[in-house]
């Protein structure tokens, strides 16, 4: 479907690629495309914007996001560990389960009242993120600087002060709590 490698200003509806190889997006919307189980590399999103798309397991290789908001959308089964910076991403209302975001710089990133479901948080930049209204329920935080990170309006997060940077991050309660599950005592 894609005729040519550089794309400006352009809006793509219910797109179903399976293969997505050196192309330039500057600009774009993507609406209900389904670009699950696709390989997507060497490719570039500045500025773009994808509603109520399907990314399930995509393979990501080479590939940049640079200010991209996803809106309404399903990216299950993702590891962003193949994407290049600057990665600069947003998530609003998402399903974002069963996800690997593992030694990446997401500094003032962006997840709303999105599913983050057992995915993975593995030695990322997480300073002054944005967790805003999310359920965590099963993700994992190990070796992250989540400085500032804000966890004000969200639940299920079960995260490890010894293995983070928790410095200035902003919790509440009941959930808070969480942190006392992790040590070596009884709570009656």
């Amino acid at each position: 479907m894609f005729k040519t490698d550089d794309y400006w200003e352009e809006e793509f509806v219910e797109y179903n690629e399976k293969e997505l190889d050196s192309i330039y997006f500057d600009n774009c919307t993507f609406l209900r495309c389904d670009f699950s189980k696709s390989l997507i590399q060497n490719s570039k999103f500045t500025e773009c914007k994808f509603v109520h798309c399907d990314l399930s397991l995509a393979v990501l290789k080479n590939c940049v996001f640079n200010d991209v908001t996803f809106e309404n959308s399903k990216l299950l089964g993702i590891s962003w560990r193949g994407c290049e910076e600057p990665f600069e991403v947003q998530f609003d209302a998402c399903n974002i389960s069963q996800n690997s975001f593992h030694l990446l710089d997401l500094r003032q990133i962006k997840f709303v009242n999105s599913l983050i479901r057992d995915t993975g948080f593995e030695e990322c930049n997480l300073e002054r993120a944005l967790f805003d209204n999310c359920n965590l329920e099963q993700s994992v935080f190990i070796k992250n600087n989540l400085k500032k990170a804000n966890f004000e309006t969200s639940k299920n997060y079960l995260i490890d002060p010894k293995q983070n940077d928790l410095e200035k991050a902003q919790f509440s309660l009941p959930e808070a709590l969480s942190f006392l599950s992790l040590l070596p005592i009884k709570i009656k």
